[in-house]
């Protein structure tokens, strides 16, 4: 297996706990570039009384980039009832905030998972087409042009994929932090190395033995880290 898949495979075997719950659900990776990864739903969290199953190697990737780029981490590494992409108030956003504060973030990126059967391979949601109604005016030219061979159609807010509501992260940086961020909603077939067998379909035996091309997860990773590059040097251009 290339190395940095079996990195990815490793972390979220190794340090990602589906269902084990924390008062601790988080973690925070610094890094040297004034961009942050977030992976909200990387275990399993409590939404309206129910409990949702997690987006699998959300944090696992997000962990990977953020050593490729020396973008800041935040992720979910333990089942948790807050739900940070969902509730206006929980202890994940206080964190975020510091950390805007304290390193100078400037922009977030939001990473979530998505099933394969909504038939596309990422969607990104900056919570509206209008530029001034946009979480990220500034990027949008950086992230279509990134990904705009990977998602060749409807790249952009999606129905159900636009991080519109009030709670989510991507609101939460623009409104709150005041600074640009947007969701990357990634479909399994680019990120799902090998499902575990703790993990919410393994249980429930829904496609236990699912797993995408070791190729594609690669050239997720490879295309996220040139959009987290990009994205970076617009914000030093932008700095100037």
């Amino acid at each position: 297996m290339n190395p940095t898949l079996k990195d990815i495979k490793d972390t979220e075997f190794n340090r990602i706990h589906y269902n084990t719950l924390s008062d601790n659900y988080f973690e925070i990776i610094e890094g040297r570039i004034p961009v942050l990864l977030s992976a909200p739903h990387g275990a399993k969290h409590l939404r309206n009384g129910e409990w949702k199953e997690e987006d699998e190697y959300t944090p696992s990737i997000a962990i990977k980039l953020g050593e490729l780029t020396g973008a800041n981490v935040i992720f979910v590494r333990n089942k948790t009832k807050e739900d940070s992409n969902f509730l206006k108030k929980t202890r994940y956003k206080d964190a975020i905030k510091k950390l805007v504060q304290e390193k100078g973030i400037r922009f977030v990126v939001d990473i979530h998972g998505a099933s394969e059967k909504h038939g596309f391979n990422i969607c990104v949601g900056t919570r509206s087409n209008k530029k001034d109604e946009s979480s990220c005016p500034s990027y949008i030219g950086i992230i279509e042009n990134v990904l705009e061979d990977f998602q060749k159609d409807h790249l952009f807010n999606r129905q159900h994929f636009k991080a519109e509501g009030e709670g989510t992260i991507t609101t939460f940086a623009c409104k709150v932090c005041k600074i640009e961020a947007a969701q990357f909603e990634i479909s399994a077939k680019y990120r799902i190395i090998e499902r575990k067998p703790d993990s919410s379909k393994a249980i429930e035996r829904v496609d236990p033995d699912f797993k995408a091309k070791e190729e594609d997860v690669l050239k997720l990773v490879k295309l996220l880290v040139k959009l987290i590059n990009e994205i970076n040097q617009g914000l030093v251009r932008i700095g100037q």
